[in-house]
């Protein structure tokens, strides 16, 4: 049985504070230095912030709080 639809947990016109977390798959390197091949991939928080800051403008929401880690991101905000 799968998860219930978000449309059925989440009500359209109430406000709510939603904790969202967002991972990586296939053990994909997100952010900073991966330590299996010793690249870089710091920039991807600025551009993780950024994307995240448009979105929400264009979406009506409000974060609340974010963490951009190494293998997977989380986000609050509300709807």
């Amino acid at each position: 049985m799968g998860r219930p639809l978000r449309s059925e947990q989440v009500a359209s016109d109430e406000v709510s504070i939603v904790h969202a977390v967002q991972r990586c798959v296939r053990r994909a390197f997100l952010a900073g230095v991966d330590q299996a091949t010793g690249k870089d991939y710091g920039f991807r928080r600025e551009w993780i912030r950024r994307r995240m800051e448009a979105l929400a403008s264009v979406l009506g929401i409000d974060v609340l709080s974010y963490a951009v880690m190494s293998n997977n991101c989380s986000v609050g905000g509300t709807n």
